[in-house]
């Protein structure tokens, strides 16, 4: 069974790398998420999350990346091995439950056409 930790080095953190992955990457969006999405040859699968203060104050903001921090550590190992991936929350997001925000994420991948077998 893969590891399902998610650590620090798995996570975008500098502002150059969502930059890079929201300019040359491709997007596909739901109700609740967009997900920007780029394959970078010779590099680690990564994920960024971006909560925008329209979704709520910042308790709620966290609340947010946590959920989505979650889903992803979970299913991080069916996606590219070279995927760099930026999750937007939109408004609204945080009223969805966590199985529901789970399907969105999922359908999203699958969408891109990036999952192995989700």
């Amino acid at each position: 069974m893969p590891d399902s930790s998610l650590p620090r080095v798995r996570i975008l953190r500098h502002r150059n790398d969502f930059d890079t992955v929201r300019q040359q990457g491709k997007r596909v969006a739901s109700r609740h998420l967009a997900l920007n999405f780029l394959r970078l040859a010779d590099t680690d699968r990564r994920a960024g999350f971006i909560v925008p203060k329209a979704c709520g104050n910042a308790v709620q903001r966290n609340k947010i990346k946590r959920r989505l921090r979650e889903i992803y550590r979970h299913y991080q190992h069916q996606l590219a091995g070279d995927l760099q991936s930026v999750w937007i929350a939109r408004r609204g997001s945080a009223e969805v439950a966590q199985a529901d925000l789970k399907q969105e994420m999922l359908a999203l991948y699958a969408k891109a056409g990036v999952g192995k077998a989700i």
